[in-house]
């Protein structure tokens, strides 16, 4: 008898060492620290956040009342950089246009492909 418990004293003790050893190792992973995002999760990302700028920076024309009848679409390239096309009947309503595209948040370029005239 004294054989056995001596034998299940060293299996409990066997088993509390390879839990705390488990235990351990988990507290010593950098808490917080994500794995890097794949290319592709971050192009997505990238990409949806120029459709929003897009958006923002359309709705911002049509709610001024001198661009908002004007044929102007927007449309981004790559992180911020932001294409405005369409015509304006003045050289002012152009340049309008432009400051209204450019004090959208995220915009970081406007690329003026508007025809005046």
């Amino acid at each position: 008898m004294r054989q056995t418990s001596t034998f299940a004293r060293l299996l409990s003790a066997a088993l509390m060492a390879g839990a705390a050893t488990a235990t351990f190792a988990a507290d010593q992973a950098p808490a917080n620290d994500p794995a890097p995002a794949p290319a592709d999760q971050v192009a997505q990302a990238q990409t949806a956040g120029d459709a929003t700028i897009a958006s923002q920076a359309q709705a911002a024309l049509q709610q001024d009342k001198d661009l908002a009848a004007l044929p102007l679409t927007v449309s981004t390239t790559s992180a911020g950089v932001v294409v405005l096309k369409g015509a304006a009947p003045s050289a002012d309503l152009a340049k309008k246009a432009l400051k209204v595209v450019q004090a959208v948040p995220g915009v970081k370029e406007v690329r003026n492909e508007i025809k005046v005239g």
